[in-house]
This record gives C-alpha cells, structure tokens and sequence, in this order.
C-alpha cells in the first residue's frame, strides 16, 4: 500500500517540473494570432469622412442653388442690399452687371456678384 510520504513526493516532483506551453498560433497549435488588415481599423474613419464631404458638398450646392434663383428673379424695380451694406433699387439689368439707384438720380454701376441679397419690401426705408 503506498504511504502518504510517496504520494506527498509525487506530487512535489509533478509541481517543480516545468513543461513550456506554446503560444497561440506559434506552432499552428491553438487559435491563430489576430492579425486583422490594417485597412479595416480605419474603416469607419473612412466612411465617416466620406459622409461628412458628401453632405458638406449638399449644403454648398443648395446654397448656392437658392443665390442662382435669388439672382435670376432681380428685375427692374427690385429693391436690393448690397455687400458694402447700400441698398438700393435695380433700374437697370445688364450680363454681369446693375444699375443701382441709391438715392435721388444717383446711380452706380455694380457688378451681380456684389449684392447680397434681395431686399423685403419696406426695410430700405426702415419701416416694415
């Protein structure tokens, strides 16, 4: 019958032996390493870029749109504001310029690009 000192001493010798473990994927034993594309960790900085351009490019081209369709509806008569701050009334529309009149027969000659918007009726008197 073994003695409890035997069975004490085997497992004291099962203990101190060292026996390596191969790490995971080092030999083909275990679970391959993860070594994912790099391409695929940035994917979603990619996707996001991408989406914010395309809608920072939709809102462009709608603003610019709505001054195409502010600009083709300056008529004779149409009271407009200029970027330098003047307002004044279109009398006349040429290619890329205006006649504006900004007070009593004084009129001044300006290009399309330099007004900054089409005026509501009755703010250039400051009235409304």
């Amino acid at each position: 019958m073994p003695s409890l000192t035997m069975f004490a001493a085997d497992a004291a010798a099962q203990t101190t032996q060292h026996t390596e473990v191969p790490a995971p994927g080092a030999n083909g034993a275990g679970a391959p390493s993860q070594q994912g594309n790099p391409w695929m960790s940035m994917l979603p900085f990619i996707l996001i870029f991408v989406v914010m351009i395309f809608f920072m490019n939709r809102s462009q081209k709608k603003q610019m749109q709505k001054r195409q369709e502010m600009m083709d509806k300056i008529t004779k008569g149409t009271k407009v504001l200029l970027t330098s701050g003047i307002y004044g009334t279109v009398t006349e529309v040429q290619e890329e310029a205006m006649m504006v009149e900004i007070a009593e027969n004084v009129r001044i000659r300006v290009n399309k690009s330099g007004v900054a918007g089409v005026d509501a009726p009755g703010t250039a008197d400051g009235s409304k």
